[in-house]
């Protein structure tokens, strides 16, 4: 049986992390991954997940496809070294494939420089910066209907349910990237029931109550 979720949640973070921030960071039984522009993150059981360090994208491609392969056990990090607990199988007669016991995998060790995986979470709930929530459930159908190189804006008064995208237009303040929203929104499940937050810098936070969030930051009017 493959464990779905973390494999999901490993391909999305390996399509959003970069420069400066490459790989996967864990912490205080939190993943997250960022390019400094968007930021995606996960909140596992802390008997899952333990330990401190970066996953360099290289031993974080290696556990995706472990994931997709087999039920993962438990994941624990020292640095840049990683060792996983992994579900094996084996033939019985008359029976056929079984599951087996768990084992120990340790992945090679690739160098990944460490990013501040509680300071950048710490922002998301900084009440100094004006954090407010402005939606639940929103309607996201204008983002699959748009190409990924439209730019979209905040609708005035969002309602719960309601749609919370429009097209940019010329006086917008903060606008948003079409191709970025849906990168980090793959995070969540089809049917997931997203919460919205948003700062007084337009900064918008979705998270569905299951440890799952995607944050971005958006394009800034100057004048």
């Amino acid at each position: 049986m493959p464990s779905t979720e973390l494999s999901n949640f490993l391909r999305v973070a390996l399509d959003v992390q970069a420069t400066p921030f490459p790989g996967v960071h864990v912490a205080d039984g939190v993943a997250a991954a960022t390019d400094g522009v968007m930021l995606v993150a996960k909140k596992f059981d802390l008997v899952f997940l333990r330990g401190e360090g970066a996953i360099s994208p290289k031993a974080a491609k290696v556990l995706a496809a472990l994931a997709e392969a087999t039920w993962i056990g438990s994941i624990a990090v020292v640095g840049n070294r990683v060792t996983v607990t992994a579900r094996s199988t084996r033939y019985e007669e008359n029976v056929g494939e079984v599951a087996g016991e768990y084992c120990e995998v340790k992945l090679p060790e690739f160098y990944c420089p460490r990013a501040p995986v509680a300071r950048m979470l710490g922002v998301l709930t900084d009440e100094s910066r004006g954090w407010q929530q402005i939606v639940e459930n929103p309607n996201l159908k204008a983002l699959k209907e748009m190409s990924a190189r439209d730019y979209v804006a905040l609708i005035d008064n969002p309602r719960n349910g309601g749609e919370l995208f429009r097209p940019k237009e010329i006086d917008d303040p903060h606008w948003y990237s079409v191709g970025q929203l849906r990168r980090g929104l793959r995070l969540f499940g089809a049917r997931a029931r997203l919460s919205v937050r948003r700062n007084a810098k337009g900064w918008l936070a979705f998270e569905d109550g299951y440890g799952h969030t995607f944050a971005v930051t958006p394009f800034v009017k100057h004048n």
